[in-house]
């Protein structure tokens, strides 16, 4: 399901672009050809901006998907 309008982009589901891996790119992003330094999980150069709006108008898609949750162990009482 695609996000309303307006949506901040931090709200959109599948994006998590916290790891450091995904600041290794350099290239052009596979979308708009503009230089970028992301990458996606699967490792293609891509705006930011670009992905978030791809993953819009392709729902259910996997392409610019978040990377898997880390599981965190609970501290032990």
């Amino acid at each position: 399901m695609a996000a309303p309008p307006g949506t901040p982009p931090e709200h959109l589901p599948g994006l998590d672009w916290h790891e450091a891996h995904h600041y290794t790119g350099g290239g052009r992003c596979v979308l708009c050809r503009c230089h970028t330094m992301l990458r996606s999980h699967a490792g293609e150069d891509v705006c930011k901006v670009c992905a978030e709006a791809w993953n819009a108008e392709h729902p259910g898609e996997t392409r610019f998907v978040s990377d898997q949750p880390r599981s965190r162990r609970k501290a032990a009482a």
